[in-house]
């Protein structure tokens, strides 16, 4: 009953907005049940496209916490081969590779809870420090912001101005990280920043907004400073980011929808071990789905309580799952 549901709320944001819609949703709960944007989704974004044909217009309904960077250029790129304005819903999270996704539509759809954030990233390479307090946890990741706090302190508040101390402190950092974990930091971020500008590129064609493009990648990848800060739907205008306030039918229909997918999978709950039981040894719930008025993709996680010895915490098993699809049965429009 939830897939029709959310197929019919679907069919009725494309009567509002004239449009075909896919919805594309990853989980923002902790490990085990975290997803984030990967490239197999390009893929299963095609079997959805394929199925419009060529139309005029394209939106993407987008909840995500962000993932692999290259992930919002292909699939833009992909998008764009099936229609002439493509336009990206926002019901509340689209971080980092989800805000970069944004950047490439022709307008972004926001209501009074949306947030987009910064897309400055991060690596995590073999050349990583390793985490101190928990050396059999994965490396500590480095984030282009620090990298970049540490030289701008240096030279900003310390006042250091002249190129051997500058260097000796470069000689400080390189002592701590590894110098191949700090260029991959540098690599990483000219990433970003290139490809923000393309995104931008494919719609900002007037010379007015090909003078924006600098300043809004400028502020999207270093000067917000902390990658969890939030933007709002005023902020991110103000930016001069493509934002259109979502008027109060088509908000309602996007909260309706998120609420559905909010429930499917659970999205914003700490995982609780206690709640495998005898009575229920497992838990199998959507980590990620991508659904469109003919065709629901789904991949799940399941985990299982192991037995453990008297007096010790569960064991627990945790399994990846693969996509699953299924055709939505048809619908009168």
């Amino acid at each position: 009953m939830a897939l029709k549901d959310r197929i019919q709320i679907i069919r009725e944001l494309e009567a509002v907005r004239g449009s075909r819609v896919i919805a594309y949703v990853t989980s923002d709960r902790p490990p085990p049940f975290q997803a984030q944007m990967a490239m197999d989704i390009i893929r299963r974004f095609y079997n959805h496209l394929s199925g419009f044909q060529k139309i005029e217009k394209i939106d993407v309904f987008l909840f995500s916490t962000g993932g692999d960077t290259m992930v919002p250029w292909r699939l833009a790129n992909l998008i764009r081969e099936y229609c002439q304005h493509f336009g990206v819903l926002i019901p509340y999270k689209a971080h980092s590779a989800a805000t970069m996704l944004a950047l490439g539509a022709n307008e972004i759809i926001m209501g009074p809870l949306s947030e987009l954030s910064p897309i400055d990233s991060s690596v995590q390479t073999p050349h990583n420090p390793p985490n101190a307090d928990q050396p059999n946890e994965p490396k500590i990741p480095i984030f282009v912001e620090d990298v970049m706090g540490f030289f701008n302190l240096a030279c900003e508040r310390i006042g250091i101005a002249d190129q051997d101390n500058l260097i000796t402190a470069f000689g400080h950092l390189t002592n701590r990280v590894h110098p191949l974990a700090i260029g991959a930091i540098y690599r990483s971020h000219a990433l970003t920043r290139l490809l923000a500008t393309k995104l931008l590129e494919m719609h900002y064609t007037d010379d007015v907004q090909k003078r924006a493009i600098g300043r809004i990648v400028d502020e999207l990848a270093e000067k917000l400073y902390y990658h969890s800060y939030t933007i709002s739907r005023v902020e991110a205008k103000k930016l001069g980011i493509p934002v259109v306030f979502s008027q109060p039918k088509l908000e309602q229909l996007i909260m309706r929808l998120y609420e559905q997918y909010e429930q499917e999978m659970q999205l914003g709950q700490p995982f609780n071990p206690a709640m495998l039981t005898a009575h229920t040894p497992e838990l199998n719930l959507p980590v990620a789905m991508i659904e469109s008025r003919a065709l629901s993709d789904e991949i799940y996680t399941t985990v299982k309580a192991q037995p453990a010895q008297p007096g010790q915490p569960a064991l627990l098993q945790v399994e990846a799952g693969q996509w699953r699809s299924q055709l939505v049965p048809e619908q009168e429009d």
